[in-house]
């Protein structure tokens, strides 16, 4: 589990193969176990074997104090992989 203070604004990172690099990736953060919705993904960034999103105060991901499921979603036509990353807790 990440943990994560409610103040912070650092970037999120979900492990995946490397043989990923390059191919275009989203990461969703949500308040629930069920899959996101189209509008919750928001584009990640590729960083050494993880896509990466940054969440906090003054993001497109500005997380309130509770807990969240971490998503990632790799789109390689013809496939679309989606992965659930596990949980992301924020605040104390």
């Amino acid at each position: 589990m990440v943990i994560v203070p409610a103040s912070s604004k650092e970037f999120l990172h979900i492990p995946v193969a490397d043989g990923s690099a390059g191919i275009p990736g989203e990461i969703a953060v949500i308040a629930s176990c069920n899959e996101p919705a189209e509008s919750d993904w928001k584009t990640a960034t590729w960083d050494s074997g993880n896509y990466k999103v940054l969440i906090g105060p003054a993001t497109s991901l500005p997380l309130t104090v509770g807990t969240y499921t971490a998503w990632v979603r790799l789109t390689a036509a013809p496939e679309v992989i989606v992965r659930r990353s596990g949980p992301v807790r924020v605040g104390a």
